[in-house]
């Protein structure tokens, strides 16, 4: 029989990747689950309850799927806020709280939250349109080269560029954005950090992320980061904070940067996030267990772990689009220490995530070798 706290029907609006892997924790407690995506061709779609196939930006859609839930999470940020709203206004359970995604949907709002609230971050401006920018470069208040984020729907490594000319700004899209002065960091961060409703907070190491340059996407998360312990405990500090700052129930990815000694918040997620997928081996509880901890008012789990984890992204190849062939999959077999994650989307494309591999050493050496070549090794094509 199930715990009264347990007891409860939870609505996952999106059906991707981080909902599949969400699910794979409800069905350990038997929790009873109901997703709304709008692909017939989900991944999360045989392995809840109850699959609703809907646009999850609709105001009507989402408020109706909400009322037949007890709790409301979500795997994505880009979804109907007001619809959120209106469903706590009717005493149903949202976490993230509305509130929190408002800010967070937002780029302008989320860099001012930070300054607001005393977050060290890259200076910024807010332009509305692209002729509010034009009229800025010509008075020269806008140095290059520098970031060029739109403030809204914006998802790994869409939606933001590196403007190094006004050439680059002809290609811009005309939608309200903000322009953010370069950083030359020396490192990314992410933390993940939860949060329940009795306040109670636990973050995961801190970990580092390389990124692949010619697309902005993460190629290998590695936990523990290799930063001092100094700069180690301002990233969490500063994760502890914005939890708590904007009253998140749930877990939040928060992404730094570290320049010299100093570590400054890039922008902030309110769910289960890439960066945290190394968990689900490493950390005796992921970051999908602790998220649904957190959200239905659980304590916290265990989020230490020891030796070294990397984790690395199989993405779509480029040039290929199309039903997925996953090329020398096979090799990961080989490798005692790797854990295989395939996500179960039919069709690939371009830089589109399809999986991930998660490899633990005791030596940081030996698991980085090994995902190199696994990296190199596999390739996410079409047959």
């Amino acid at each position: 029989m199930k715990t009264e706290k347990l007891n409860k029907r939870l609505g996952i609006i999106g059906g991707g990747q981080l909902g599949k892997m969400l699910l794979s924790e409800c069905n350990k407690m038997s929790i009873t689950t109901s997703v709304l995506d709008p692909s017939d061709k989900s991944p999360c779609k045989n392995l809840s309850d109850k699959f609703i196939c809907g646009d999850f930006n609709n105001f009507d859609t989402v408020f109706n799927f909400g009322k037949s839930c007890d709790i409301i999470t979500f795997e994505i940020e880009h979804i109907n806020v007001d619809a959120l709203e209106a469903l706590e206004k009717e005493g149903k359970k949202v976490y993230p709280k509305s509130k929190t995604l408002k800010i967070i949907q937002d780029k302008n709002l989320q860099k001012s939250f930070f300054q607001k609230n005393n977050i060290p971050t890259s200076n910024f401006k807010f332009f509305p349109s692209l002729d509010k920018l034009k009229l800025s470069i010509d008075k020269n208040e806008i140095t290059f080269p520098c970031i060029w984020k739109k403030t809204k729907f914006g998802y790994d490594g869409f939606g933001v560029k590196v403007l190094k000319s006004y050439d680059d700004v002809s290609k811009l899209p005309d939608s309200e954005m903000i322009i953010e002065e370069l950083v030359p960091f020396e490192k990314e961060l992410s933390v993940i950090v939860a949060r329940n409703s009795d306040g109670e907070v636990k973050c995961f190491e801190t970990v580092e992320m390389e990124f692949n340059k010619k697309s902005n996407q993460v190629e290998f998360v590695i936990s523990p980061a290799n930063i001092s312990e100094n700069q180690n405990q301002k990233a969490k500090d500063l994760a502890l904070k914005l939890a708590k700052s904007l009253d998140c129930v749930g877990v939040l990815a928060v992404e730094m940067f570290i320049l010299n000694d100093e570590v400054l918040v890039n922008e902030v997620a309110p769910r289960p996030h890439n960066s945290g997928h190394y968990s689900i081996e490493a950390c005796k509880s992921s970051q999908f267990q602790q998220h649904l901890r957190a959200i239905f008012n659980l304590t916290l789990g265990d989020t230490k772990h020891s030796g070294y984890a990397i984790m690395l992204n199989l993405v779509g190849e480029e040039n290929y689009k199309g039903k997925v062939y996953y090329e020398n999959l096979d090799s990961v077999f080989k490798i005692e220490s790797a854990n295989l994650h395939i996500y179960g989307k039919e069709e690939t494309r371009p830089n589109r995530k399809m999986g991930h591999v998660t490899i633990i050493c005791d030596k940081f050496e030996d698991a980085y070798k090994k995902a190199k070549f696994l990296k190199e090794t596999i390739k996410v094509k079409t047959k």
